[in-house]
């Protein structure tokens, strides 16, 4: 699999990277129960991106279309658009993909009987890789052997497929129980227990994959109940506490096995590398995925803007202040270069999927001086 790990969700209200809270106090039209913008599950808790979208527009339309907000999509040419692979023969895999009734199918028609495979879901936003899924049944997922990788237009080896395994068919791996439930849980907002098929509103990461079920604080804004928000502030979390939140998906240091390859896989990992990394706040928290990244976007190209995140703390000013007051031990100051280069030598890229011939990297999240840079 890409990524796992555990998918239990809490409610946790919106906040900005800078560790602004955000809440409905100020809105001025409080969307209503029911209305088509913010319809609400008969019975559930969950109320989709649209009920959140009238106080808190600005999150909202930049959340809108990220890769979060894409990363799961229904398997047909409609819904993937200029992302749908190229029909026909699939490289190495020992079968074809191509449209029927609309939808994608994986076949085999040189075999008899001829076999077919309808795909159900995309897992992945199209910016790396895209691995195909099909739903076997309520609690059984086929995870494809091949992934697709939209920018270098190729089929490679899913990652964690490398070997077969017993169970393994041609088409892929199967994934039953609570692994497949994790796989969809990742990748929506919120899908019933017991099943594996999301409302398509819930499709992709969606506010309330962080922020809780907004039910109850949709109504308590409705009700202008501005002290009963109904949301647990993410701004009162801590770091370890703000990376285990990521880590629910993104692995944190209990989601990896120290036996096993995984120890490795620091880039990938991200919440998971920053545990371990040496660079620490002034408490001795770790940094926080939010020290660097906006959650509501993708994220930021910019280096400079990471080496801001660095030099906060690994500055001539920054460190004289901290020697001389109560906030902790002062940070070091770069013997190579004091004013840029961080991220290049501290967080140096690593190629993301290490056996596959797909070039792409990810940067290093275990913060630490590297040898060979």
């Amino acid at each position: 699999m890409w990524r796992s790990g555990p998918a239990q969700f809490a409610a946790v209200v919106l906040v900005l990277a800078s560790g602004v809270l955000i809440v409905a106090a100020g809105c001025s039209n409080p969307p209503k129960i029911g209305a088509s913008t913010a319809s609400i599950d008969k019975d559930g808790d969950f109320v989709g991106d649209s009920a959140c979208a009238p106080c808190h527009a600005a999150e909202h339309n930049a959340h809108f279309g990220s890769r979060h907000a894409t990363t799961l999509r229904a398997a047909n040419r409609a819904t993937l658009k200029d992302l749908t692979p190229p029909l026909g023969v699939v490289p190495l895999a020992g079968y074809s993909i191509e449209e029927q009734n609309g939808g994608l199918v994986l076949s085999r028609h040189a075999v008899s009987p001829e076999q077919i495979q309808p795909l159900s879901y995309v897992l992945g936003s199209g910016k790396l890789g895209m691995t195909y899924v099909s739903v076997l049944n309520a609690d059984t997922l086929l995870e494809t052997k091949m992934s697709y990788f939209p920018p270098w237009h190729v089929w490679d080896t899913t990652p964690g497929q490398e070997v077969n395994l017993p169970g393994d068919t041609i088409f892929g791996r199967i994934h039953p129980g609570k692994v497949a439930q994790m796989c969809i849980d990742c990748h929506s907002t919120t899908v019933a227990k017991a099943s594996l098929t999301p409302d398509p509103k819930f499709f992709g990461v969606g506010c309330e994959s962080c922020h809780g079920p907004g039910r109850s604080h949709v109504m308590a804004m409705q009700a202008g109940n501005t002290t009963q928000t109904h949301m647990e502030p993410l701004g009162s979390l801590s770091a370890t506490k703000l990376n285990a939140l990521c880590g629910r998906c993104h692995r944190s240091l209990k989601d990896v096995d120290v036996d096993s390859p995984e120890v490795k896989l620091t880039n990938r990992f991200q919440p998971y590398a920053l545990f371990r990394s040496a660079c620490r706040q002034p408490n001795g928290e770790p940094l926080s995925c939010l020290s660097c990244h906006d959650p509501h976007t993708n994220a930021s190209t910019d280096i400079k803007k990471y080496e801001a995140v660095c030099l906060d703390c690994h500055s001539e000013q920054k460190t004289h202040n901290r020697a001389h007051s109560d906030q902790g031990k002062a940070a070091k100051l770069c013997p190579v270069n004091k004013a840029a280069g961080c991220i290049g030598c501290h967080m140096p890229p690593k190629k993301a999927f290490s056996l596959t011939s797909i070039p792409a990297t990810m940067a290093d999240h275990l913060i630490a001086i590297h040898a060979k840079h």
